[in-house]
């Protein structure tokens, strides 16, 4: 057993397996960073038509405030749920999808990690739904909630000439 052959052949075989353990970890948390982007980008892509689908309806309400033919109407239980709908008025740095005018958007909020590298003009940009709104009153952010917390209903309201989005 003392042999330097011998001890030299089984260092190898431990050198082989540790790389092939190595190898096999990375494989694997791999698969796992694979799955979860599919996972994600998939979920998005659906929250994404659920804020279209709301952006929608809320352009309805703004055409019909502007022609008059109502001055208040609410949104009950609006989705998708832990978005949130954002302002931008003014000199305010608004997306590209609002084209330069004031404008109301629904969109995820950047995770406290990502916060720090994209604003949220760029994520509303990206994975967003906005609407643009003439004479829009800026109001503070707020969360959509599930209807097991209570939902979230949205007051749009005309004042004059001032279209207000409320939470209520």
């Amino acid at each position: 057993m003392d042999d330097p052959a011998f001890l030299d052949k089984k260092g190898m075989l431990l050198v082989s397996e540790v790389l092939k353990i190595v190898i096999a970890v990375i494989c694997i948390i791999f698969l796992i960073y694979l799955l979860f982007s599919l996972y994600y980008a998939n979920s998005n892509a659906q929250k994404q038509q659920e804020a279209q689908s709301t952006v929608g309806r809320i352009s309805d309400i703004v055409s019909r405030l502007e022609n008059g033919a109502i001055t208040s109407e609410s949104i009950p239980d609006v989705t998708p749920v832990s978005w949130s709908f954002f302002s931008f008025v003014g000199s305010q740095q608004k997306p590209n999808l609002c084209a330069g005018a004031d404008c109301l958007c629904i969109c995820d909020t950047p995770s406290f990690i990502t916060q720090f590298f994209t604003s949220q003009t760029s994520k509303c940009d990206s994975t967003g739904a906005c609407i643009p709104v003439q004479n829009l009153r800026s109001f503070k952010s707020f969360e959509i909630k599930s209807i097991s917390s209570g939902g979230t209903t949205v007051n749009i309201t005309k004042s004059g000439k001032i279209i207000e989005v409320l939470n209520s």
